[in-house]
C-alpha cells in the first residue's frame, strides 16, 4: 500500500553536517528543566486537589514545557533566569502544600531530590546534575514504560507549543493548561500501569486535537479563513527582514511596528502560512517567502536582519551569526534579545544593513488551500476509502487514483487546519481513512499524536532523525499505537 513512500526519510542537512542527534549537554539541560517542571506539576496538582489554584504558575509550566532545546549554543543567562523562576515556583508550591497538610493534620506526599538546583550553582554543575537525572530517571522500569514516558514527555511539550500559540489569541486557557500539566505529571509515578499510560495517552490525544481545533478557529477569526495563495519566492530590491518560526502574532506586531517605512519582510520556514491568511495579504511590506530546506544557508545568505520567533525549533549551531534577533525564552547565544515586544532595534538594524541590491527574476509558488474542493471530493466518497497524504515531501498534485483508494494530497506540511477539517468530514461520512505523514517536524509529530484516538484505518509516519524525535517516542508510536514507520 505505501511503497511509493518507502524512499522518504528526514531530508534535513543533518546527515552531511554530523548533527543528526541532540548533543548530550543540551539533553542534560532540557532534562534539568523537565525535572523541575515535573516536580512543580506534582505540587500544583496536589494543591488543586485541596482547592488551591495558581493560574500564573500553571501558565508558566506550559511556557517551560514549550521550550525545545536543540542548539548547544544558548544564552546561559536566559537559562539560569528561567530555571531560577521554576525553582522558586516549585519551592513556593511545596511549602504551601506542606503548611496545608500540617494545618489540617493530613500526611503529605513529597518528592525528594538528591541534588538541589535552586542555590546558585554554575551552568557546568547544573549540566552534571542533569546528566545524573537522565541516567537515573528510568532505573528499574521496563523498556515499554520507558518509551511510553518519553512519548508523554514529547506529547506534552509539542502540545504546549500549540497552547502557547493559542494564548496569543485567547485570554483564558487555564482549562487546557491544567489538562497538559495533569498529563505530563504521569511521569512522576513510575509505578503507573502500562495499560493506564496507554489509556491516558489516547484520552489526551483527543484533548490535544481540541486544542489544535480551537487554535485554528481563533486564528481564522483573527486573520480570516485561509485560502489558496500565489507566494513570491524571489527577492525585491531594498532593506529587508527575514522572520522564521510559527508565531503569526509576532509577524503581525512586526509589520504594525514597521508601518510605512520602506522595509521588505520575508517569511522563512513555517511562517510561510501567513501568506494564506487574508489579513496578511493587506500588508504591503510582506513581500514573499525566502528559504530552502537548509536553514543555515538561508540565514547566512540573507542580507538583512533576521527575527527568530518564540517557538523556532531549528538547529543553527554551525551558523556564523549575522544580525539576528529573538523572542525565545532561552535564545541561541550571540543573538540579540527582543525585550518587551519592542521591535524597533530589529528595524533599526535592518535599515543599517545593505538589504537586497537588485530585483530578482520573479518566481512564484502556487499554494492550494481549498476547503470547498476537499469537501466536494469527500461527499462523492461516502462509505468508501481514501488515503490522505500530508507533508512537504509529497509531490503528487491534488487528487489521483491509487490502487483501490482515492489519494488526497493536502499539501500542508506543517499546518493542521485542513487536515483536521478533512478527518472530521471523513468520520461523518464513514469514509475509511489511511493517513500518511511524509515529512517530520515538531508540528507533524504533535498532529500525528493528536489523531491517535480517532481509530483510523492506518497511520503512516516518515522515519525521523533523532535530532527531531527521541527514538523511544517513535518506537512507542510503532509498537504501542500501531503507527507504521516508513523506512
Amino acid at each position: 500500500m505505501f511503497e511509493f513512500l518507502k524512499s522518504l526519510s528526514d531530508k534535513s542537512t543533518c546527515s552531511s553536517m554530523g548533527i543528526c542527534s541532540i548533543d548530550p549537554t543540551v539533553s542534560a539541560i532540557e532534562e534539568l528543566l523537565l525535572s523541575e517542571i515535573r516536580e512543580l506539576s506534582f505540587y500544583v496538582i496536589k494543591l488543586r486537589e485541596l482547592g488551591q489554584i495558581n493560574r500564573e504558575i500553571e501558565s508558566r509550566i506550559i511556557k517551560g514545557l514549550s521550550i525545545i532545546m536543540i542548539n548547544t549554543s544558548f544564552d546561559k543567562e536566559d537559562f539560569l533566569n528561567f530555571l531560577s523562576i521554576l525553582c522558586n515556583d516549585k519551592n513556593s508550591a511545596k511549602e504551601r502544600y506542606k503548611k496545608f497538610c500540617h494545618k489540617n493534620h493530613i500526611s503529605c506526599e513529597l518528592i525528594e531530590c538528591e541534588h538541589e538546583t535552586c542555590d546558585g550553582k554554575s551552568v557546568n554543575t547544573l549540566i552534571k546534575i542533569g546528566e545524573l537525572r537522565m541516567q537515573n530517571k528510568y532505573r528499574g522500569i521496563s523498556k515499554e514504560k520507558q518509551r511510553l514516558f518519553e512519548l508523554i514527555n514529547a506529547f506534552a511539550k509539542t502540545s504546549s507549543i500549540v497552547l502557547e500559540l493559542l494564548k496569543k489569541v485567547k485570554k483564558d486557557t487555564s482549562e487546557y493548561d491544567f489538562e497538559v500539566i495533569r498529563f505530563f505529571a504521569l511521569t512522576n509515578s513510575l509505578s503507573t500501569r502500562v495499560e493506564k499510560l496507554k489509556r491516558r495517552i489516547l484520552e489526551f490525544s483527543k484533548i490535544s486535537f481540541e486544542i489544535q481545533e480551537e487554535t485554528n478557529k481563533l486564528y481564522e477569526e483573527r486573520y480570516g479563513k485561509r485560502e489558496s495563495s500565489k507566494i513570491l519566492l524571489s527577492a525585491k530590491k531594498g532593506k529587508s527582514i527575514l522572520i522564521s518560526g510559527p508565531d503569526l502574532c509576532e509577524l503581525e506586531k512586526l509589520l504594525d511596528t514597521i508601518g510605512d517605512r520602506e522595509i521588505n519582510v520575508y517569511t522563512n520556514t513555517t511562517m510561510f502560512i501567513a501568506h494564506t491568511y487574508p489579513k496578511f495579504k493587506k500588508y504591503k511590506n510582506l513581500i514573499g517567502h525566502f528559504g530552502t530546506s537548509d536553514i543555515q544557508y538561508d540565514f547566512a545568505n540573507f542580507p538583512g536582519a533576521v527575527l527568530i520567533t518564540q517557538n523556532f525549533t531549528q538547529k543553527i549551531d554551525s551558523l556564523l551569526r549575522g544580525t539576528m534577533y529573538s523572542n525565545k525564552i532561552i535564545a541561541p547565544n550571540r543573538v540579540f534579545k527582543i525585550k518587551n515586544n519592542d521591535y524597533e532595534p530589529l528595524i533599526e538594524a535592518a535599515l543599517k544593513l545593505e538589504g537586497f541590491s537588485k530585483n530578482e527574476n520573479k518566481k512564484y509558488l502556487e499554494f492550494e488551500h481549498n476547503f470547498k474542493k476537499i469537501e466536494k471530493t469527500l461527499l462523492e466518497l461516502s462509505d468508501k476509502s481514501v488515503a490522505i497524504v500530508v507533508g512537504e515531501n509529497s509531490t503528487e498534485d491534488d487528487i489521483q487514483e491509487f490502487g483501490d483508494k482515492k489519494v488526497i494530497n493536502l499539501a500542508c506540511p506543517i499546518e493542521s487546519d485542513l487536515l483536521l477539517y478533512t478527518l472530521n468530514i471523513c468520520k461523518e461520512l464513514n469514509i475509511k481513512t489511511d493517513l500518511f505523514f511524509t515529512s517530520c517536524s515538531i508540528s507533524s509529530i504533535n498532529t500525528l499524536m493528536s489523531v491517535l484516538f480517532m481509530e483510523l484505518n492506518g497511520v503512516y509516519f516518515v522515519n525521523c532523525s533523532s535530532s527531531i524525535i527521541n527514538p523511544h517516542v517513535q518506537e512507542a508510536l510503532e509498537k504501542d499505537f500501531d503507527v507504521k514507520i516508513i523506512r
